[in-house]
């Protein structure tokens, strides 16, 4: 019985493409020692980026990067950047944390780790669930060790952050 469901499983995740979400851009940052990330509630475009190089807020729909003063509490998952004043940031990464799994627009993530440890982030677009409609989702991610991924509070924006690289997608409005 198990054998069957994993091969149910494994013939549904074939069927889903791989690269980027129609209505969607990627832009792909190298980034030394990533350990955390956080969007801001507030500014929802702005994504705090921390890592055992420094700490800097990206925006997401610009690309516009600006480094600051490295201020975060590993123990209560939150952090402070100078360009987004006093708001705390909740950050997700190495010591645990999340950030939303879905989009104001019922867009969803999801992981599958059919061949672990090499996992797959699933892009599941306005409510579409990849056990049932796997062939309008799209596979966003297929690597080892994602850290942390997940969208800004207003759903324009999603990320990936690995140990090595940062995965930012921008909603187009296709």
């Amino acid at each position: 019985m198990e054998d069957e469901h994993r091969a149910r499983l494994l013939a549904l995740l074939k069927k889903i493409p791989h690269g980027v979400p129609a209505g969607w851009e990627q832009e792909i940052f190298a980034v030394g020692g990533l350990t955390y990330l956080g969007f801001s509630n507030l500014q929802t475009e702005k994504l705090v980026v921390i890592s055992s190089q420094r700490q800097c807020v990206i925006d997401c729909g610009t690309g516009e990067k600006v480094y600051c003063e490295e201020n975060c509490d590993e123990q209560d998952l939150i952090a402070c950047a100078e360009p987004l004043g006093d708001e705390l940031v909740p950050i997700a990464g190495l010591e645990g944390g999340g950030l939303r799994r879905s989009s104001p627009a019922g867009d969803g993530l999801e992981l599958a780790a059919p061949f672990w440890p090499r996992e797959q982030i699933i892009f599941m677009p306005q409510f579409a669930s990849w056990y049932q409609n796997p062939e309008v989702c799209t596979k966003i991610f297929d690597d080892y060790a994602p850290l942390a991924y997940g969208f800004s509070r207003c759903g324009n924006y999603f990320a990936i952050g690995t140990s090595s690289d940062l995965h930012i997608f921008k909603r187009t409005g296709e």
